[in-house]
């Protein structure tokens, strides 16, 4: 395995030999999406420790910690002794990257390969989350509302209405109820006009488009019941299941397709075959199209509306803002906020990024991030360079120095250091060094927004030992041939530890055993944490979080 020396980084002006330059990991344009190639040599590690456990900032080369010793290892040469055996192990396969700082003054303390350029998988949403968190505000909600013009005094409202949404990546259809309970706070009884959305469904819709069939078993040897709720007319099912004469399993069948109703208007029709039990009562979500995600925003609030006793007699149509506001104003009508449904902060949707790794979710949030602040549509090339631009800003990272192009990491294309993802949790965690520093509430919740081992989100079934549960604070990232993990051990409040620690090879590699291999060596950090600590914290308390309704992490889970 090519083993990059284990060093202390020296700084400028150490004593002794300079370990000599290690190859960088290539590209080979045969391999899958153009990943990195990665060689390796069988090289002894080596580490150089401080010259006193105080660390004065003086540096000498280490001991060769595999050679019979007299004096007895001090803490950084027993670590150092311990990374080695690991890298000979599992990870040998493949090119393991290693950095580990003071979090508080960046002083380097371990090194492995810490400047070739990896794939970090997942640990680029450490990236996306804190750009997004530093342009929208920890507690910034998603918009969405209904303007329009006031209703009459008989509680009817006779011109059109505009569904005005903001990007939210979490809207769903029951969230649109708000706004029928708003209307109906109103004094609204009746809504004529028709409801607008705009031509861009991912700012006015719901970003995976669904909706819930509710299927009741009817009389023995019939048809059971099914329908979209009321008002939901951009869809049309037709049943030709049975219902069985005794209670049992359902067993039915679902079939979609394309078709247009009696008035030209694209609907999608839901075939319902099989059986359903006596009694049985059954919910399928049917999924809809994306570009049905504005049309189904919009029906979901008409069948909200009717849900709340409010009369719907409009239709559903597409139309410009700008056009909505000039049409209103060309006839002496000012359109107003009518209802407004705002989502959780962004804090708390960025935990659910972090804790479980949701591609998607991360993907949606720095897309919107980056829409919302520069008043344009959401393109991943406007959100990757807001991610440039705060890696710039706060890491003093440029696109020179790394390679990243997705806010999920959900990419083989990816290259980033070990170095450079712990300059990235350093600068989002608030112990800025070089870069300018983020704010106190950004880093706070950037933090908590990380899985805590033992605890929580990936890292709940892993560091559950008495000494490290409750200590490490980390993002995971796993490919196929990634397993990646970056974060904080916090045992010393004095001298928290900041790390990286990346594992990539050539063809898929064995998950658990390279997983268990990162638990072993960050345990190793621990152990040091704890015996070069002056103070030892308590670990974090932090209650488990539920599983978020999406599916969570890239290809495979993380745990």
């Amino acid at each position: 395995m090519r083993l990059a020396a284990v060093l202390l980084a020296v700084a400028a002006g150490s004593v002794g030999a300079t370990p000599a330059p290690q190859p960088k990991a290539t590209i080979d344009s045969t391999s899958h999406a153009a990943a990195p190639r990665l060689t390796h040599t069988d090289v002894r590690a080596r580490v150089a420790v401080a010259t006193t456990p105080g660390h004065t900032g003086e540096l000498r080369p280490a001991r060769d910690t595999l050679a019979k010793q007299d004096a007895p290892l001090s803490a950084e040469e027993a670590t150092a002794q311990q990374i080695e055996k690991l890298l000979r192990g599992p990870l040998r396969y493949g090119v393991t990257g290693l950095y580990v700082v003071d979090a508080r003054t960046g002083e380097p303390v371990f090194a492995v390969n810490a400047d070739d350029r990896l794939n970090p998988a997942s640990n680029v949403k450490m990236i996306s989350t804190a750009a997004a968190l530093e342009a929208l505000g920890p507690e910034f909600r998603y918009p969405t509302r209904l303007l329009g013009t006031l209703p009459g005094q008989d509680g009817a409202i006779r011109t059109d209405a505009y569904l005005l949404g903001s990007y939210d990546p979490t809207l769903a259809n029951a969230d649109l109820d708000d706004l029928a309970t708003g209307l109906a706070a109103r004094g609204v009884v009746a809504f004529h006009g028709d409801l607008i959305v705009g031509s861009d469904a991912t700012r006015d819709g719901i970003f995976r488009p669904s909706v819930p069939i509710e299927i009741a078993a009817g009389t023995p040897g019939l048809s059971p019941k099914a329908a979209p709720p009321d008002g939901f007319d951009l869809v049309r099912v037709e049943v030709t299941a049975k219902t069985l004469a005794y209670p049992a399993a359902p067993r039915l069948t679902y079939k979609t397709s394309a078709s247009v109703d009696v008035h030209g208007r694209a609907v999608t029709v839901l075939a319902i075959g099989g059986t359903i039990g006596k009694g049985g009562l059954v919910t399928y979500k049917l999924p809809l199209a994306d570009r049905d995600r504005a049309a189904t925003a919009a029906y979901a609030l008409r069948a909200s509306l009717r849900a709340h006793g409010i009369a719907v007699t409009g239709s559903v149509k597409v139309e410009e803002l700008g056009d909505f506001v000039g049409e209103s104003l060309g006839v002496g009508e000012l359109p107003v906020e009518l209802a407004r449904h705002e989502s959780r902060p962004l804090v708390s949707i960025v935990t659910d990024v972090n804790k479980w790794s949701i591609n998607w979710l991360a993907e949606r949030v720095i897309l919107s991030a980056a829409a919302i602040t520069h008043h344009a549509p959401p393109t991943m090339e406007l959100a990757v360079d807001t991610m440039y631009g705060w890696l710039e800003r706060h890491a003093r990272l440029g696109k020179s120095d790394l390679v990243v192009d997705s806010g999920s990491g959900l990419s083989y294309r990816t290259q980033i250091s070990a170095r450079e993802l712990v300059a990235v949790v350093l600068a989002a965690s608030g112990f800025a060094h070089d870069g300018l520093a983020v704010s106190p509430a950004v880093s706070s919740a950037w933090l908590g927004s990380l899985s805590i081992g033992g605890h929580d989100g990936t890292l709940m079934n892993r560091f559950k030992t008495p000494e490290t549960r409750g200590r490490v604070r980390g993002k995971t990232g796993t490919l196929s041939t990634v397993i990646a993990l970056s974060g904080l051990v916090e045992i010393d409040p004095a001298r928290p530890l900041a790390f990286a620690l990346v594992t990539n090879t050539n063809t898929p590699l064995s998950k658990g055993q390279v997983r268990k291999t990162h638990e072993a060596l960050v345990t190793a950090l621990c152990t040091y944490a704890q015996r070069t600590a002056t103070l030892v914290a308590p670990p974090v308390a932090a209650p488990v979080a539920p599983t978020p309704n999406p599916t969570p992490d890239e290809t495979e889970p993380e745990n």
